[in-house]
């Protein structure tokens, strides 16, 4: 998750303005800026809010796309029970199972049945799947 903290350092220098006035403009505490910028993982809605702010995609945040400009997301909104469908649906296009992708992974596959019962996956379990299964983060969230 090294792009993160990289991407973040640079929309924070590309704006000029102090980890408070970002904190005051953005919604995100300038402790939590701190903490990201160490290396730490915001939430969903966090991560939301700060792609909102800088007015990119949680693509780019994360680096799986360059393109950090034209993001078609406007606003924070996202529909995480689409998460699950969204995901079966890269598992098709991809040729594989559940089972398959996360055997070769350091999750355990046995947390879809958390997804099942309504669990929100973790951030970092999203950026594996879109990053692996050639997917978007955005639209694994069903933001919109």
């Amino acid at each position: 998750m090294k792009v993160f903290v990289e991407n973040l350092k640079e929309l924070i220098f590309e704006t000029g303005k102090s980890l408070r006035q970002l904190a005051d403009e953005s919604g995100v505490s300038a402790m939590q800026y701190s903490r990201y910028l160490k290396g730490s993982i915001p939430t969903i809605n966090v991560t939301l809010k700060i792609a909102e702010y800088f007015d990119c995609s949680l693509d780019y945040l994360f680096g799986v796309s360059e393109n950090k400009k034209n993001c078609k997301y406007k606003t924070y909104n996202y529909d995480i029970n689409k998460f699950l469908a969204n995901y079966n649906n890269l598992l098709r296009e991809n040729n594989t199972t559940h089972y398959k992708f996360m055997k070769n992974s350091e999750y355990d596959e046995s947390i879809i049945r958390h997804w099942k019962s309504g669990s929100i996956p973790r951030l970092d379990i999203i950026y594996y799947i879109a990053k692996n299964l050639n997917g978007s983060i955005d639209d694994l969230i069903g933001r919109y």
